[in-house]
């Protein structure tokens, strides 16, 4: 029996991005029996015609026609079968712990007010309603234009989805196994990503971490591969200048608005990011899109 990883095999064998939001349509002619399949990446299953049959070491799902199953990353078996003798049909959505947590850090105010059922599962099935079914046709007329989807448009089709999976039944959605192992890296994350551009020291987020600031260094550089000093610059810098890129903003009010206390610190530590002033990084973009 052979071993499919997904979606790696989908290209080749080559490992998938964690940015990356990977859409298909996959169907097929033959039912097939308890395939070996090793999830790279979380997956959302719309099915379209078939069953689906999927083994996780502690829980099966029997997925039918008209439904959705959300899988968290591991080693499944699967079986599909045929319906009525036509083929297996279904879109699937494959998108990375590292994606999922930015969709729970963003929407952390829908988030945080939910109790999640008790008990953990590592899959979630819902029935396709309308805006399913609405949304799979949308997923369908993009899969068949013969240009290559944008990586905005399929992250932002993920998110429309997760969102309303989250809107449906917010405790069930919770419930899912998906961030089991990365609760503290989470919170981590979660805390970080939520102050870039405010006035905070790395002992402060230390403290709202519940670290000591060894410990958060320790887990900071894990996770961003950097001092928390050196990514939060960058990402205050990164953020400037996406600011300076609008003629609403300007120096004096960006400068405020990134975390920093004066002006002359925030132009200085600019123009050594980006060998460039604030002022002139501005002017050079407005022509740019002149």
């Amino acid at each position: 029996m052979n071993t499919f990883f997904l979606p790696d095999d989908i290209f080749d064998g080559s490992p998938v991005h964690e940015d990356e939001v990977t859409i298909r349509c996959y169907t097929s002619g033959k039912a097939s029996i308890k395939n070996k399949i090793v999830l790279n990446q979380n997956m959302i299953n719309m099915l379209v015609s078939g069953n689906k049959t999927i083994v996780y070491p502690d829980a099966t799902a029997v997925v039918n026609a008209g439904e959705l199953v959300m899988l968290s990353t591991g080693n499944i078996l699967t079986s599909e079968l045929l319906t009525d003798g036509n083929q297996f049909s279904s879109i699937l959505f494959y998108f990375s712990n590292e994606l999922f947590n930015k969709f729970l850090i963003k929407y952390h105010n829908l988030i945080q007010s939910v109790t999640p059922l008790k008990g953990k599962s590592p899959f979630l099935i819902f029935k396709q309603d309308i805006f399913i079914k609405h949304f799979i046709t949308s997923i369908q007329a993009l899969l068949s234009s013969e240009k290559q989807i944008p990586t905005a448009v399929k992250e932002i089709k993920l998110e429309e989805l997760l969102l309303y999976l989250l809107h449906v039944d917010p405790e069930r959605f919770r419930a899912i196994q998906i961030l089991t192992k990365d609760k503290e890296q989470l919170q981590i994350k979660k805390v970080v990503e939520t102050h870039i551009g405010q006035l905070i020291t790395v002992e402060e987020l230390a403290f709202l971490c519940h670290m000591s600031v060894s410990t958060f260094k320790r887990h900071f550089r894990k996770i961003y591969q950097a001092s928390p000093q050196k990514w939060l610059l960058t990402q205050k810098l990164e953020l400037a200048a996406q600011l300076l890129s609008s003629a609403e903003e300007s120096p004096s009010s960006v400068y405020l608005k990134v975390g920093y206390q004066n002006h002359s610190s925030f132009s200085e530590a600019f123009r050594n990011y980006f060998g460039t002033t604030p002022s002139d990084y501005q002017i050079q973009k407005l022509n740019d899109t002149l």
